[in-house]
């Protein structure tokens, strides 16, 4: 395949995957918790790191690529250009104390690509998804002077997706400084709705800004083993927004107002250790998003920042392929997200281990990377959801040697 048709391949892939992810967002979460705020936040772990309990935020892209920090975009090799294309299908199983009902949810996840532009300077852009909306919820409701009730259902759909350019330079042998411009868009859905009354009640909102995250990452080695030390900081953001309602009755559709919203990113800090020896790297990860100056104008709900911690291990494969290009990494993670939501007094917690493995094919895709993910979210306690999950998370990378020069004799 020829640099041309290798620009060209990847460019249309990468449109495609950006409509696609762009279009998808409604499909990657069924959460009843996805009903606040912008929904269910997504965290930035993509690839490999995923199966290591999403731990990244000090890992380099020797294999593949990161968005947890910017700074890691110095690990990409001078020859070599990777795209990569992540896929993910999770089963569900939402209980209460009374009830439980399974879902299944599949689509797209991101599409990202990176390549070294000098020895010191390396880039990647891709698109994911910040956060995401889909839940469907029936409830009973009283008709109001008597005894009656009637259905009346609660949906929503859509999220912000986020557009990432990161660069990083190295600043001396040991320090390196990242630096990602996001744009992030997207639009968010909720709707009321009965059938035996005949109406619907439409909120839509659309978000758009722009945004910086800054990265560092210090690497030492002592005792033959390589550390590295990694720091992400994101000074949050307001959403440009514009709201509509609309209510639909058999009589006919009715704007009811249009006004802007506030929806905010928040601050996030985090810091993240590496170390590594030979074919083998492990590493652990903070971090803090900051929410509790975030008003969800909702007396049940109390927001508190948010505390993630993960940890993950990467072993080679052992034998005559050890060393090889044909060697198999296993990876395996744990990780606890303390959400940003505290419902009627109980706190909303995530929590999962993963494992999985990098394996190496020939030909252009160069490595799959796959992964399952077993973990519980929510609480079954006053009334709440609990959900009980498993997710398999497909990553393709594909390498191209774009820069190597070629000998003629």
């Amino acid at each position: 395949m020829t640099m041309r048709t290798s620009t060209i391949t990847f460019s249309l892939v990468m449109i495609c995957s950006i409509l696609l992810v762009n279009n998808a967002s409604a499909q990657i979460t069924s959460s009843p918790y996805s009903i606040f705020g912008m929904g269910s936040i997504e965290e930035n772990s993509i690839g490999e790191c995923k199966a290591m309990g999403g731990t990244g935020i000090a890992f380099l892209s020797n294999h593949s690529l990161n968005f947890l920090n910017p700074a890691s975009n110095d690990g990409l090799d001078s020859l070599v250009t990777i795209f990569e294309l992540g896929f993910f299908g999770k089963y569900t199983s939402f209980s209460t104390s009374k009830k439980s009902q399974a879902l299944f949810d599949a689509n797209i996840k991101y599409a990202a690509m990176g390549f070294r532009i000098t020895p010191r300077w390396a880039t990647s852009y891709g698109i994911t998804s910040y956060s995401t909306i889909g839940y469907n919820i029936n409830v009973l409701s009283p008709v109001e002077g008597s005894l009656l009730t009637y259905n009346k259902t609660f949906s929503g759909e859509g999220g912000v997706n986020q557009f990432n350019f990161g660069n990083s330079y190295k600043i001396t042998r040991n320090i390196i400084f990242g630096i990602n411009a996001v744009y992030l868009f997207g639009t968010i859905k909720h709707s009321e709705s009965s059938e035996t009354f005949n109406y619907s009640i439409q909120n839509l909102t659309y978000l758009s800004n722009f945004n910086l995250n800054y990265g560092l990452n210090y690497q030492f080695v002592k005792n033959r083993w390589k550390y590295n030390i990694g720091l992400i900081y994101n000074n949050g953001k307001t959403l440009t927004t514009k709201n509509v309602s609309t209510v639909i009755t058999g009589y006919g559709t009715e704007i009811i107002k249009s006004h802007t919203n506030e929806f905010k990113i928040p601050k996030t800090v985090g810091i993240g250790l590496a170390f590594g020896k030979n074919f083998f790297r492990g590493g652990i990860d903070y971090e803090m998003k900051s929410w509790k100056d975030i008003d969800l104008t909702n007396t049940l709900v109390e927001i508190r920042n948010s505390n993630r911690f993960s940890l993950g291990i990467e072993l080679p494969s052992f034998g005559i392929r050890r060393g090889t290009n044909k060697m198999i990494f296993y990876r395996f993670g744990a990780e606890f997200n303390g959400s940003y939501l505290i419902i009627d007094k109980v706190p909303i917690n995530y929590r999962s281990i993963s494992f999985g493995a990098g394996i190496p094919v020939k030909g252009i895709l160069s490595v799959i990377n796959v992964s399952f993910e077993l973990g519980q979210n929510g609480s079954e306690k006053n009334g709440l959801f609990k959900e009980n999950f498993c997710t398999l998370h497909l990553d393709l990378s594909l390498k191209e040697l774009w820069f190597m020069k070629r000998k003629y004799y």
